[in-house]
């Protein structure tokens, strides 16, 4: 259910609660059972005034009710069961009462001032009366009066009002809570998504939130790791070359050599080694930053492009490809096509003598599968895992064989892409390269 409908009920039903509960206090507040309530002495009014008008007398009653109106100031008028009067009361006029069918026309019986008048029946064992009791509105409502009943009804409603809010207060502010526990974490470069479990878990425009701030923090969290480990990885990787250029120029410098002399070329080639370390480095600067736009193209051309120059340098190998995907991705085809080139160029260079490099396309339920096996010695089962981490060198490998960075650059470009590259054994000897790519991406 979102969120905008939950407090929407909350706020109806509470609305409902409080203008029901007012429209029902002030409607039950007019009525005479509650007044009467309110006024116990007034329950026994009637009983009283028929008990003195049958023991006492008419005079004995008319007595009794002028002193209760100056006592009290409750003017009343007693009438037989048929509406005819039986005594002249407190009350100038006959009011108007119910069963006014049989009783003689004229005007209604105004009040004397504000208050309420009360039509009263009562049965003794003589006879049936209706009493038309007048009662002054400061008589009527006296706090010392009010039953408890009354107030613990009032009382009850606003616990229950206060307990929605509370609960509506802490369904919404538990969750932005959440929100910016992790925004703190991230802060510090400490990101826990467990932090917010259960706010994703949510249907809402809240779980949608931390769904998507989840997800924009984990992307920063390894943006900010991948940094971390490059900047570590990058000063272990440049003391060797380094180390190489001073030592090669000290030499230079004290021997004073020709410009033919080998030395300056293995310089030379330390200097290319770096230029290569270097751009690999901006190459996966570029991939995290993710600042260009993404485009639609094809993909089955641009992997015959790729393969087509693929076999312009290493004419001494057979390069096949076979297959099709037939399918027009939306990302970075600049990126993508660094990262099979860097692919099969690792496959080239592995590859033995007049040895055969096998690429297949093809499409299964809505993904695009390339498959790439070489000839070359493989990789062994322990050391599968690490393909594509930045610097990593499998043992044995010579320090001509790169830097470890056309794998990662690989691996990062396709995961940009929404896609996975997997490193297996081919079953005919050597590598195998598999790469999957969604048609959608995310």
């Amino acid at each position: 259910m979102r969120l905008f409908w939950k407090v929407f009920a909350v706020l109806w039903l509470a609305t409902l609660l409080v203008g029901g509960s007012g429209f029902l206090v002030s409607r039950a507040l007019q009525q005479d059972w509650l007044l009467l309530q309110l006024n116990p002495e007034l329950r026994d009014f009637a009983a009283q005034l028929a008990t003195v008008y049958e023991q006492n007398g008419p005079s004995a009653a008319q007595q009794w009710l002028e002193q209760q109106r100056s006592e009290r100031r409750l003017r009343a008028r007693l009438f037989d069961a048929a509406g005819d009067s039986l005594l002249p009361g407190t009350l100038s006029r006959r009011p108007r009462l119910q069963a006014e069918s049989h009783l003689p026309s004229g005007p209604p019986e105004q009040p004397p001032g504000p208050g309420r008048l009360f039509q009263l029946a009562w049965t003794t064992d003589q006879a049936s009366y209706i009493i038309a009791l007048h009662v002054p509105a400061p008589t009527l409502w006296r706090s010392q009066r009010t039953p408890l009943t009354l107030l613990l009804n009032i009382g009850l409603a606003v616990v229950v009002l206060a307990l929605l809010s509370l609960l509506l207060s802490r369904y919404l502010t538990r969750p932005l809570g959440d929100l910016g526990a992790a925004a703190q974490s991230l802060a510090k470069g400490e990101f826990n998504a467990q932090r917010l479990q259960r706010t994703t878990a949510r249907r809402d425009e809240l779980g949608e939130l931390a769904r998507r701030f989840e997800s924009m923090a984990e992307q920063v969290q390894t943006l900010l790791d991948s940094q971390q480990q490059l900047l570590r990885d990058v000063s272990h990787e440049l003391r060797s070359p380094l180390a190489r250029l001073r030592v090669g120029l000290a030499l230079g410098s004290q021997q004073n050599l020709p410009a033919n002399d080998p030395l300056w070329q293995r310089l030379d080639r330390e200097c290319d080694r770096l230029d290569q370390l270097i751009d690999g480095i901006l190459t996966l600067s570029r991939l995290d930053t993710r600042r260009e736009p993404a485009s639609a193209f094809a993909l089955d051309p641009l992997i015959a492009e790729i393969v087509e120059d693929a076999r312009f340098g290493a004419s001494d190998l057979a390069i096949a490809l076979s297959g099709e995907t037939g399918l027009t991705l939306h990302g970075w085809p600049d990126q993508l096509a660094a990262a099979i080139d860097n692919l099969l160029r690792n496959a080239v260079r592995f590859s033995p003598e007049n040895g055969e490099i096998q690429i297949s396309l093809r499409r299964s339920a809505g993904q695009a599968l390339i498959r790439i096996d070489d000839q070359g010695p493989g990789v062994a089962d322990e050391w599968l895992d690490k393909l594509g981490d930045p610097f990593f060198r499998v043992p044995g490998q010579s320090q001509d064989s790169g830097y470890g960075l056309g794998l990662t650059i690989a691996r990062r470009a396709i995961a940009r892409h929404g896609g996975r590259l997997c490193f297996s054994h081919n079953p005919a000897g050597g590598l195998r390269v598999d790469i999957s790519l969604p048609t959608v991406q995310h």
